[in-house]
C-alpha cells in the first residue's frame, strides 16, 4: 500500500514516533540512524519524533568493508571526501585509511553519537527473513520478521535499505575451471532458494586448479610461486595483481572483457623540465566547485559538456605531456574503445599499483620526451620483479588445464597469443575479481527496487516510505558521503519539511541501458544537486557574510566536500566551519600557485563565460517569446511544486 499523501497544512494534534526500519549496518545505515535521530532533535518541538529500528546481519558495524576485507586493503577515496561531515579523521592522519581504520572509524562514528542508546532497536547479529507490505487492518506499512535467536516482527511507518551494492559475488561461468562456492549467489532474486549445484565432470589437471571469489580471499601468502590467473580489472583486480607480484608469485595473468581507464587515488611524483614535483594530491579532491559544481546554467549541466571539456583537455594535453599515454594515466595497454573513454562514461579505476607491471612490454616513450616530462613509478616498483601479462576473458580451460582466451583482436590478445605458442598457461589459482550482484532475498515481489527508485535514486515517485540508500556509485568520489546526503534528503521529506524534488538531475553517467551497472553518477554533480534539492548549496554572498573569505574562497576552490552542504540550509552546524578552514583549505593549499591555476582558477574563467553566455541567451529567448506567453502559445515549463508528504498510513 502507497503512503497517503497530505497537504502542507500541519495537524495541531501530537503525532506519534514515526518507525523506521534500517536494514544494514554499513556506512550507509549507520548515516541513515544517525540523520533521522538528528532530525527528531531538531523538529521535535513541530512534532517530528522518530522511533530507529537498525538491523545487522553481522556481529559488529561495518558491511562489506569489515567482512569481504583482505590483507592490505585500503580506500581509494580520501579521508577528505569519505569521512561524514560532521564526524572527521584526526587531521594529522594518512590521506587513504586502510580497510580496519575505516571500520574502527564507523565503530567510533556509532559510539560517538550513541546510535546503539539512541536506537529503539540495535539488531547487530541478527538476520531479517522477511519484509511485507503491511495488510489493510494491519497498523503501518511495512511488517518485518528478523531472526536474532528468535523470530520476532514488527511493524513500521517506513523502510531504509541499506544493504549496499557488494552482496551476492558475481560468478561468470567458464568451462572447465572447479566451481566457486559462494553461499547465497544463487536465487538472489526474491528470496528464491540455491539451486542444488551438480559439479561438471573435471579432468585432474582441471581439478588441481584451485579457485575462489575476491570476497572470501583473505591472504596473498596464496600467491607465493603460483601460476595466478586474476579475471576482473576494477579496482580489486588491480589490487590482487598487486599483491601476487609481491608475494612473489611465478607468473601473473591479468583478465580484461573491454578495457578500463587507470587513473590512481594519489597522483604520483613526476617531472616537467628536470624539475621533479612531489603528487600525493588525492584525486577526488581536485574539480573546483565555483561554476562547476556551484552556479552552474542547467543547460550547460544538461549538456554534460563540463565532462566533455575536462575529458578533451586531460585526454589529449595533460596525460599525453606527462605521461606518453591517453589512455588513462601511465596506460599503456587496456584502453577503453573510443565511445566509452571519459568521465562522462566509465567509473575510473583508482588502484593504480599494478599498472607499471602491465606497463612493462608495451610502454614506448623517446628520451626527449622523458626528458620534458615524467611520470615516475612508486619507489616499490623493480624491474627485477615479475611482470603482469594482461588478457582476455577465458573462454575455457581444456581438460589438459590450459587456459583459452577469447579473441578480440586488442594489442593485450595479440600479444598473449604470441606467449601461449611459446608456453601454455596452466593456472595453479584462479580468482574471480569479477564483483558483486544486489540481492533483496528478504523483500516481497510488491516492493521496488534500486533502478526504480526515480526521486535522486533514492525512492520511487509513489511511495517515499521505502528508501534506498547507497545504492548510487560515483566515477570518481565515495558512496558514503552520498548516503549520508541522501539520508538528509530523506528525512527531511518524512519530517514534512520538504516536499520530494522534482525534475531529472543531470548527473547520470551516460550508460547504456543494457550495461551491467547502470547506476553510475558523478559525484560532484549527484551531491551538488541534493544540497540544491534541500536548499543547502550556500551561496558566496551568505558564505562571506556568514563565515568570512577564508571559507568563502575554500568552497569556491575546494570540491564538492559534504562539510560545505552544512554551512547553510536545513541541517546547518557552524562549527563545521573549523573543519572548512583547516581540514579543507590544507587540500587546497597543498595544490600549490600551480595547481590552483590549473585546477581551479581557469576552469573557473572558462566555465564561469559559458554560464553566463548560457544565462544571456535564456535571457534573450525569453522576452523573444514573452508575447506568445503572454498569449499563452507556448507553456510555462515550471511545474508546480509536489505536496508534502506523510508516510504513516491514514486509518
Amino acid at each position: 500500500m502507497s503512503p497517503a499523501v497530505a497537504s502542507s497544512s500541519s495537524s495541531s494534534s501530537r503525532k506519534p514516533p514515526l518507525r523506521v526500519a534500517i536494514i544494514g549496518g554499513g556506512p550507509s545505515g549507520l548515516v541513515t540512524a544517525k540523520t533521522l535521530l538528528d532530525g527528531a532533535s531538531r523538529w521535535r518541538e513541530e512534532g517530528f519524533e522518530v522511533e530507529v529500528s537498525l538491523f545487522e546481519q553481522e556481529k559488529e558495524v561495518g558491511g562489506t568493508f569489515r567482512y569481504r576485507s583482505y590483507a592490505h586493503a585500503s580506500l581509494v577515496s580520501s579521508k577528505q571526501l569519505t569521512s561524514f561531515s560532521d564526524f572527521r579523521m584526526p587531521f594529522a592522519h594518512n590521506d587513504h585509511l586502510t580497510l580496519p581504520e575505516y571500520c574502527d572509524y564507523l565503530s567510533a562514528y556509532a559510539q560517538h553519537f550513541r546510535l546503539p542508546e539512541r536506537c529503539k532497536r540495535w539488531a547487530l547479529g541478527t538476520r531479517v527473513v522477511q519484509v511485507r507490505r503491511a495488510r489493510e487492518e494491519e497498523d503501518g506499512n511495512h511488517v518485518v520478521t528478523w531472526q536474532g535467536g528468535e523470530v520476532e516482527s514488527a511493524h513500521f511507518d517506513a523502510l531504509a535499505l541499506c544493504t549496499g551494492l557488494h552482496v551476492e559475488p558475481s560468478v561468470p561461468e567458464i568451462p572447465g575451471l572447479p566451481h566457486v562456492s559462494t553461499a547465497g549467489a544463487k536465487g538472489s532474486k526474491r528470496g528464491e532458494k540455491e539451486q542444488e549445484y551438480t559439479p561438471p565432470n573435471l579432468t585432474p589437471d582441471q581439478a588441481r586448479i584451485t579457485t575462489l571469489h575476491s570476497a572470501t580471499f583473505k591472504d596473498p601468502a596464496i600467491f607465493t610461486g603460483k601460476r595466478v590467473l586474476i579475471m576482473g580489472t576494477g579496482e580489486t583486480g588491480m589490487d590482487l595483481s598487486y599483491l601476487a607480484v609481491k608475494a612473489r608469485a611465478s607468473s601473473i595473468v591479468l583478465c580484461t572483457r573491454g578495457g578500463f581507464l587507470s587513473f590512481p587515488a594519489v597522483l604520483s611524483d613526476f617531472t616537467v623540465l628536470g624539475q621533479r614535483f612531489e603528487g600525493k594530491l588525492p584525486i577526488d579532491g581536485l574539480i573546483s566547485n565555483l561554476c562547476e559544481t556551484a552556479y552552474v546554467h542547467p543547460w550547460i549541466g544538461a549538456s554534460r559538456l563540463r565532462w566533455f571539456v575536462s575529458d578533451f583537455g586531460l585526454r589529449n594535453v595533460v596525460l599525453p605531456a606527462l605521461t606518453g599515454t591517453k589512455a588513462g594515466c601511465s596506460q599503456w595497454v587496456g584502453e577503453l574503445p573510443p565511445e566509452k573513454q571519459g568521465r562522462a562514461y566509465v567509473f575510473l579505476n583508482k588502484s593504480a599499483k599494478a599498472m607499471p607491471y602491465i606497463n612493462r612490454p608495451y610502454k614506448k616513450r623517446s628520451r626527449w620526451a622523458e626528458r620534458f616530462a615524467e611520470y615516475l613509478n612508486p619507489p616499490d616498483y623493480t624491474e627485477e620483479e615479475v611482470g603482469i601479462d594482461l588478457a582476455p576473458f577465458p573462454s575455457h580451460v581444456t581438460p589438459e588445464g590450459e587456459v583459452v582466451f577469447t579473441r578480440n583482436g586488442r594489442k593485450e590478445d595479440l600479444r598473449m597469443r604470441e606467449k601461449l605458442r611459446e608456453e601454455p598457461f596452466k593456472p595453479d589459482v584462479a580468482v574471480y575479481a569479477t564483483g558483486y550482484s544486489q540481492s533483496f532475498p528478504f523483500l516481497t515481489d510488491d516492493y521496488p527496487l534500486p533502478r526504480e527508485a526515480d526521486v535522486r535514486g533514492v525512492w520511487k515517485r509513489d511511495d517515499p516510505s521505502v528508501a534506498f540508500i547507497g545504492f548510487t556509485r560515483p566515477g570518481v568520489g565515495a558512496i558514503p558521503p552520498q548516503a549520508e546526503m541522501c539520508a538528509q534528503l530523506w528525512s527531511l521529506v518524512l519530517a514534512g519539511k520538504l516536499s520530494p524534488p522534482r525534475g531529472k538531475g543531470h548527473y547520470n553517467l551516460l550508460q547504456p541501458a543494457e550495461a551491467r551497472i547502470t547506476y553510475g553518477v558523478d559525484y560532484s554533480a549527484y551531491v551538488s544537486q541534493l544540497a540544491r534539492d534541500m536548499h543547502s548549496d550556500p551561496g558566496l554572498w551568505e558564505l562571506w557574510r556568514d563565515y568570512g573569505v577564508k571559507t568563502m574562497l575554500c568552497y569556491a576552490l575546494g570540491a564538492a566536500f559534504t562539510v560545505f552542504y552544512r554551512l547553510e540550509g536545513p541541517w546547518k552546524d557552524a562549527r563545521v566551519k573549523e573543519t572548512v578552514e583547516r581540514e579543507l583549505w590544507d587540500t587546497i593549499v597543498r595544490r600549490g600557485v600551480g595547481g590552483n591555476l590549473m585546477m581551479g582558477v581557469i576552469p573557473m574563467i572558462f566555465y564561469g563565460w559559458l554560464n553566463a553566455l548560457a544565462w544571456l541567451l535564456e535571457q534573450v529567448l525569453h522576452l523573444a517569446l514573452l508575447p506568445a506567453r503572454v498569449l499563452g502559445v507556448v507553456e510555462k515549463e515550471s511545474a508546480p511544486p509536489a505536496a508534502l508528504v506523510d508516510v504513516r498510513k491514514r486509518r
